[in-house]
């Protein structure tokens, strides 16, 4: 398996998507190209690379693995003395803002 194809899955993962959502959010007819994708059975194209980054709220750099991942977006969570990190992207973080601020304010 190769950096990039580790990177697409695990970067997939750390948005909580499901190979079915990456799929259709870039257009694929089934799971399983993307599936391939991630095994390392088929590579992908510079421009494919540019559209899985965007898909995955990254940089193309990142999925090459040139640059490690901005963990800006990262919530931590601790409930019953449990730790739980999230990756979000910036529209998920901007609802999470927004509904902690109402939250907030009642």
């Amino acid at each position: 398996m190769s950096k990039l194809s580790e990177n697409i899955k695990s970067r997939r993962k750390q948005l909580n998507m499901t190979q079915d959502e990456l799929a259709k959010k870039l257009g694929y007819k089934s799971r399983s190209s993307i599936n391939k994708i991630e095994l390392g059975i088929n590579d992908i194209s510079q421009r494919q690379i540019i559209s899985f980054a965007k898909a995955l709220d990254t940089t193309p750099a990142y999925l090459l693995g040139i640059e490690e991942q901005n963990k800006d977006n990262e919530i931590i969570i601790y409930t019953n003395g449990r730790k739980k990190e999230y990756q979000v992207t910036n529209e998920q973080l901007e609802i999470i803002i927004s509904m902690l601020s109402q939250f907030i304010k009642e």
